[in-house]
């Protein structure tokens, strides 16, 4: 499924020499299986991309060329560059030419463009957790950037014996505070899923005045989520009820 209106579609956002550059990550929270994919380039949907590299082989990560590769033994689709820059995605690139100008932009002021990471948690009828990040990571980012979603412990990460994190927001930032596993580890010192996103959130902010979005579901059921940054688009589906939000307090509900 691709929706331009929650950013999960083809294309994204380009980095300073105006290409695609794309990383993903999923992880299995039965097993602790994760497959990741960074710095991949002609790949439609880089999260399938990444579930092959959990299920078909005993590596975690697959980057560049190696990932591309791979990429074509499995059969996952693949396009062109050109059908892989938007229109869109070139309007961001000439607002945001230089990647210190976009980060500061991005994250302090309340505009929707420059970054489209796309994230999910589940948990399903058996107990088990998953989470998945897809991101093209910060408009004018230099070539060979990986940021956060693509890192296990980083972007996100599942263990049944606690919940599903998937994270977003300054990658930089993520990286130095392991934001996924930060919120694991609270909730494993008996934090509820709200508190233990909100405290790894402030926690980062406090140590590197970084910016993010959390979303968390736990092995019981409690759903967390939270974002210092001006907004954050967010749905989830709980007892047939489909609540969802952008601005910072909003909580929309819709029978399903």
């Amino acid at each position: 499924m691709t929706s331009a209106l929650m950013l999960a579609r083809t294309g994204s956002v380009l980095n300073s020499n105006g290409e695609v550059e794309m990383d993903a990550m999923i992880m299995d929270g039965e097993t602790l299986k994760a497959g990741c994919v960074a710095c991949v380039q002609n790949i439609k949907n880089p999260i399938d991309l990444a579930r092959f590299v959990m299920d078909k082989t005993q590596h975690v990560l697959l980057v560049g060329k190696g990932a591309n590769q791979f990429a074509e033994e499995v059969g996952i689709q693949t396009l062109p560059m050109s059908e892989l820059v938007t229109d869109e995605a070139i309007r961001e690139f000439e607002s945001f030419k230089q990647y210190g100008n976009a980060v500061h932009q991005l994250f302090g002021k309340r505009i929707g463009l420059g970054h489209d990471t796309v994230g999910a948690v589940a948990l399903d009828i058996s107990g088990n957790v998953a989470c998945g990040t897809s991101t093209g990571g910060i408009t004018a980012k230099r070539p060979g950037r990986v940021g956060d979603s693509p890192v296990v412990g980083n972007g996100g990460y599942a263990d049944n014996e606690v919940g599903a994190v998937s994270c977003t927001g300054h990658g930089e930032s993520i990286m130095k505070v392991c934001l996924a596993h930060s919120v694991i580890s609270y909730m494993k010192q008996g934090m509820t899923a709200q508190e233990a996103v909100e405290s790894a959130l402030m926690k980062m902010n406090q140590r590197v005045n970084g910016h993010g979005g959390v979303i968390v579901v736990s092995k019981n059921g409690d759903i967390g989520k939270y974002f210092t940054t001006p907004r954050m688009t967010w749905a989830l589906v709980k007892d047939d009820k489909l609540h969802f939000g952008i601005e910072d307090g909003e909580d929309n509900c819709e029978e399903i």
